[in-house]
């Protein structure tokens, strides 16, 4: 069983992984249109395990654009 902080640094690399060029602007375009089914599609594409895609796909479409750092960072 991994440990929390193991878990962390899984989801933050799957998350890194959408970043990459050939998947970023399908993963913009699903977000800005809050379609969660296209996000999938696309978590899918980019080999996020299903254990993962829940989370990541819940963690983007509940992100706004506009959203800035806390104050402290």
């Amino acid at each position: 069983m991994k440990t929390l902080k193991e878990r962390l640094a899984d989801l933050s690399m799957y998350l890194q992984s959408l970043t990459v060029s050939g998947i970023f602007p399908k993963v913009q375009d699903a977000v800005e249109k809050k379609d969660k089914d296209l996000l999938v599609k696309v978590c899918r594409k980019a080999e996020i395990p299903e254990v993962y895609l829940g989370t990541v796909v819940s963690l983007l479409l509940s992100v706004s654009p506009q959203q800035k750092w806390p104050y402290w960072f």
